[in-house]
């Protein structure tokens, strides 16, 4: 299967995302700050980081869109959940791991030749 890897990927952010929303709507009051800390700033860019060093060690060309589900899904979850958006700081927490991520990938890819 040619797009094996994109969409093991995809599934694994939707199910990532499903979770959390699922998590994050269902918690109770002062869980608010722990919810942030441990998705936003953690849980998402190490899935973001793993997954497109996943791809990159197939196919570059794979990093856009996923880079773009992941930035859509990490930038809607706090939306659903809290109501606002936090676009700048997601931005960074999704592109600076897809990007380290990338680099692995195509490391590892080269030292396999």
């Amino acid at each position: 299967m040619k797009y094996k890897r994109l969409i093991i990927s995809l599934a694994v952010t939707a199910l990532e995302f499903v979770i959390f929303l699922v998590w994050g709507l269902n918690m109770n009051g002062g869980d608010e700050m722990g919810f942030g800390l441990i998705t936003t700033y953690f849980l998402f860019p190490v899935t973001t980081l793993i997954l497109s060093a996943y791809l990159s060690h197939e196919n570059i060309f794979y990093i856009i869109p996923f880079t773009v589900i992941m930035f859509a899904a990490q930038n809607f979850m706090p939306f659903f959940v809290f109501g606002s958006f936090e676009l700048l700081l997601i931005l960074g927490f999704t592109l600076i791991p897809a990007f380290i991520g990338t680099l692995a990938g195509m490391g590892i890819k080269k030292l396999k030749k």
